[in-house]
Protein backbone atom coordinates (compact mmCIF):
# COMPACT_ATOMS: atom_id res chain seq x y z
CA UNK A 1 0.00 0.00 0.00
CA UNK A 2 1.52 3.28 -1.09
CA UNK A 3 2.54 5.71 1.62
CA UNK A 4 0.94 9.16 1.31
CA UNK A 5 3.35 12.05 1.68
CA UNK A 6 2.92 14.15 4.77
CA UNK A 7 1.44 17.61 4.26
CA UNK A 8 4.05 20.32 3.77
CA UNK A 9 2.43 22.47 6.39
CA UNK A 10 1.06 22.03 9.81
CA UNK A 11 -1.94 23.56 11.52
CA UNK A 12 0.37 25.52 13.77
CA UNK A 13 2.21 26.90 10.77
CA UNK A 14 -1.06 27.98 9.13
CA UNK A 15 -2.17 29.77 12.28
CA UNK A 16 1.21 31.49 12.51
CA UNK A 17 1.10 32.58 8.87
CA UNK A 18 -2.45 33.83 9.27
CA UNK A 19 -1.40 35.91 12.30
CA UNK A 20 1.50 37.37 10.32
CA UNK A 21 -0.82 38.31 7.48
CA UNK A 22 -3.30 39.95 9.84
CA UNK A 23 -0.45 41.84 11.50
CA UNK A 24 0.78 43.10 8.12
CA UNK A 25 -2.74 44.15 7.14
CA UNK A 26 -3.09 46.03 10.43
CA UNK A 27 0.21 47.81 9.84
CA UNK A 28 -0.85 48.72 6.29
CA UNK A 29 -4.16 50.08 7.58
CA UNK A 30 -2.37 52.17 10.20
CA UNK A 31 0.07 53.41 7.57
CA UNK A 32 -2.80 54.42 5.27
CA UNK A 33 -4.50 56.27 8.13
CA UNK A 34 -1.28 58.12 8.91
CA UNK A 35 -0.91 59.09 5.24
CA UNK A 36 -4.53 60.26 5.14
CA UNK A 37 -4.08 62.40 8.26
CA UNK A 38 -0.83 63.83 6.84
CA UNK A 39 -2.47 64.87 3.56
CA UNK A 40 -5.45 66.34 5.39
CA UNK A 41 -3.05 68.36 7.55
CA UNK A 42 -1.10 69.57 4.52
CA UNK A 43 -4.34 70.49 2.77
CA UNK A 44 -5.52 72.46 5.80
CA UNK A 45 -2.24 74.33 6.03
CA UNK A 46 -2.36 75.16 2.34
CA UNK A 47 -5.80 76.73 2.79
CA UNK A 48 -4.51 78.94 5.61
CA UNK A 49 -1.53 80.30 3.66
CA UNK A 50 -2.43 83.65 2.11
CA UNK A 51 -1.24 84.34 -1.40
CA UNK A 52 1.74 86.66 -1.62
CA UNK A 53 0.59 90.14 -2.58
CA UNK A 54 2.44 91.93 -5.35
CA UNK A 55 2.61 95.66 -5.88
CA UNK A 56 0.58 97.44 -8.51
CA UNK A 57 2.96 99.13 -10.99
CA UNK A 58 0.85 102.28 -10.55
CA UNK A 59 0.57 101.95 -6.77
CA UNK A 60 1.69 105.52 -6.03
CA UNK A 61 -0.96 107.05 -8.30
CA UNK A 62 -3.54 104.64 -6.91
CA UNK A 63 -2.63 105.55 -3.32
CA UNK A 64 -2.71 109.29 -3.98
CA UNK A 65 -6.24 108.92 -5.31
CA UNK A 66 -7.60 107.32 -2.13
CA UNK A 67 -10.17 109.50 -0.33
CA UNK A 68 -11.10 106.93 2.31
CA UNK A 69 -9.01 104.66 4.53
CA UNK A 70 -8.90 103.23 8.04
CA UNK A 71 -5.70 102.75 10.05
CA UNK A 72 -5.08 101.24 13.49
CA UNK A 73 -1.94 101.28 15.58
CA UNK A 74 0.02 102.87 18.41
CA UNK A 75 1.73 106.20 18.89
CA UNK A 76 4.03 107.74 21.46
CA UNK A 77 4.69 111.43 22.16
CA UNK A 78 8.25 111.84 23.42
CA UNK A 79 9.78 115.08 24.70
CA UNK A 80 12.46 115.93 27.29
CA UNK A 81 9.71 116.57 29.82
CA UNK A 82 7.47 113.54 29.36
CA UNK A 83 6.45 110.50 27.37
CA UNK A 84 2.83 109.58 26.61
CA UNK A 85 1.52 106.63 24.62
CA UNK A 86 -1.85 105.69 23.17
CA UNK A 87 -3.60 103.38 20.73
CA UNK A 88 -5.22 105.06 17.76
CA UNK A 89 -8.10 104.37 15.42
CA UNK A 90 -7.78 106.77 12.48
CA UNK A 91 -10.22 107.12 9.60
CA UNK A 92 -10.46 109.29 6.51
CA UNK A 93 -13.76 109.63 4.64
CA UNK A 94 -14.46 112.24 1.98
CA UNK A 95 -11.26 114.00 3.06
CA UNK A 96 -12.55 114.40 6.64
CA UNK A 97 -10.79 112.69 9.54
CA UNK A 98 -12.07 110.81 12.55
CA UNK A 99 -9.49 110.01 15.23
CA UNK A 100 -9.93 108.08 18.47
CA UNK A 101 -7.11 107.76 21.01
CA UNK A 102 -7.37 105.18 23.78
CA UNK A 103 -5.12 104.08 26.61
CA UNK A 104 -3.58 100.60 26.57
CA UNK A 105 -6.32 99.40 28.94
CA UNK A 106 -9.01 100.66 26.56
CA UNK A 107 -9.96 103.94 28.24
CA UNK A 108 -10.96 106.52 25.63
CA UNK A 109 -8.71 109.58 25.87
CA UNK A 110 -10.24 111.69 23.12
CA UNK A 111 -12.33 111.52 19.95
CA UNK A 112 -11.92 114.01 17.13
CA UNK A 113 -14.40 114.38 14.26
CA UNK A 114 -13.91 116.77 11.37
CA UNK A 115 -16.95 118.39 9.74
CA UNK A 116 -17.32 120.66 6.75
CA UNK A 117 -16.53 123.92 8.54
CA UNK A 118 -15.30 122.89 11.99
CA UNK A 119 -13.91 120.10 14.14
CA UNK A 120 -15.38 118.58 17.30
CA UNK A 121 -13.40 116.91 20.05
CA UNK A 122 -14.87 114.90 22.91
CA UNK A 123 -12.54 115.06 25.87
CA UNK A 124 -13.35 113.96 29.42
CA UNK A 125 -17.05 113.74 28.55
CA UNK A 126 -17.30 117.28 27.15
CA UNK A 127 -17.55 118.28 23.47
CA UNK A 128 -15.40 121.17 22.21
CA UNK A 129 -15.40 122.88 18.81
CA UNK A 130 -12.77 124.69 16.78
CA UNK A 131 -11.98 125.37 13.12
CA UNK A 132 -8.51 123.83 13.53
CA UNK A 133 -8.10 120.17 14.49
CA UNK A 134 -4.46 120.48 15.55
CA UNK A 135 -5.14 123.46 17.80
CA UNK A 136 -8.12 121.68 19.35
CA UNK A 137 -6.07 118.58 20.22
CA UNK A 138 -3.17 120.63 21.52
CA UNK A 139 -5.35 122.87 23.70
CA UNK A 140 -7.25 120.08 25.40
CA UNK A 141 -4.84 117.14 25.57
CA UNK A 142 -1.38 118.62 25.17
CA UNK A 143 -0.72 116.31 22.20
CA UNK A 144 0.87 117.97 19.15
CA UNK A 145 -0.08 116.52 15.77
CA UNK A 146 -0.07 118.16 12.32
CA UNK A 147 -3.62 117.07 11.56
CA UNK A 148 -4.11 119.20 8.46
CA UNK A 149 -1.42 117.27 6.58
CA UNK A 150 -2.11 113.88 8.21
CA UNK A 151 -3.77 112.29 5.14
CA UNK A 152 -0.45 112.83 3.33
CA UNK A 153 2.26 112.13 5.91
CA UNK A 154 0.39 109.17 7.37
CA UNK A 155 0.19 107.48 3.95
CA UNK A 156 3.66 108.69 2.90
CA UNK A 157 2.28 110.65 -0.06
CA UNK A 158 3.76 114.03 0.90
CA UNK A 159 4.82 116.01 -2.19
CA UNK A 160 7.93 118.01 -1.47
CA UNK A 161 11.25 118.76 -3.14
CA UNK A 162 13.00 117.51 0.00
CA UNK A 163 11.59 113.99 -0.35
CA UNK A 164 13.96 111.03 -0.19
CA UNK A 165 13.05 107.61 -1.60
CA UNK A 166 14.34 104.05 -1.47
CA UNK A 167 15.00 101.74 -4.43
CA UNK A 168 11.30 100.84 -4.59
CA UNK A 169 10.29 104.52 -4.81
CA UNK A 170 8.88 104.51 -1.28
CA UNK A 171 9.25 107.68 0.76
CA UNK A 172 11.94 107.43 3.43
CA UNK A 173 12.21 111.05 4.61
CA UNK A 174 10.46 114.38 4.04
CA UNK A 175 10.09 117.87 5.54
CA UNK A 176 7.21 120.33 5.37
CA UNK A 177 5.85 123.47 7.03
CA UNK A 178 2.33 123.36 8.48
CA UNK A 179 -0.17 126.28 8.27
CA UNK A 180 1.03 127.50 11.69
CA UNK A 181 4.58 127.84 10.35
CA UNK A 182 5.93 124.85 12.27
CA UNK A 183 8.56 122.71 10.55
CA UNK A 184 7.95 118.96 10.64
CA UNK A 185 10.22 116.10 9.62
CA UNK A 186 9.06 112.56 8.88
CA UNK A 187 11.13 109.40 8.55
CA UNK A 188 9.70 106.06 7.41
CA UNK A 189 11.37 102.85 8.60
CA UNK A 190 9.08 100.04 7.39
CA UNK A 191 6.44 99.41 4.74
CA UNK A 192 3.95 96.67 3.95
CA UNK A 193 1.76 95.93 0.94
CA UNK A 194 -1.96 96.54 1.36
CA UNK A 195 -4.23 96.12 -1.67
CA UNK A 196 -1.07 96.15 -3.85
CA UNK A 197 -0.01 99.55 -2.43
CA UNK A 198 2.97 100.24 -0.17
CA UNK A 199 1.84 101.70 3.18
CA UNK A 200 4.10 102.69 6.09
CA UNK A 201 4.01 100.54 9.22
CA UNK A 202 6.67 102.39 11.25
CA UNK A 203 7.51 106.07 11.13
CA UNK A 204 8.74 109.01 13.22
CA UNK A 205 7.56 112.63 13.21
CA UNK A 206 9.75 115.30 14.73
CA UNK A 207 9.20 118.98 15.51
CA UNK A 208 11.85 120.78 17.56
CA UNK A 209 12.40 118.56 20.64
CA UNK A 210 9.17 116.57 20.14
CA UNK A 211 9.17 113.12 18.54
CA UNK A 212 5.99 111.25 17.65
CA UNK A 213 6.59 107.54 16.98
CA UNK A 214 3.89 105.68 15.09
CA UNK A 215 3.38 101.96 14.60
CA UNK A 216 0.65 101.19 12.06
CA UNK A 217 -0.65 97.67 12.53
CA UNK A 218 -3.51 97.67 10.03
CA UNK A 219 -4.65 99.50 6.90
CA UNK A 220 -8.04 99.15 5.25
CA UNK A 221 -9.36 100.76 2.07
Amino acid sequence: MPVLPEPSFKVGDFTKNQSNMESKELHLTQFHLILLMFFLFISGCAQKISPVSSENPQWKTLLQGQTAWHARGKLAFISPQERQSANFNWQLSNNKQHLILTSFIGTRLLELTEHQNHSELIYDGTTYKDDNSSALIKRLSGFTLPMGQAPYWLTATVKNDSNEYDAQHRLTATTWVDPQGQVWHAKYQKYKLYDQMWLPTRMDLTHKDLTVKLQLNEWQF
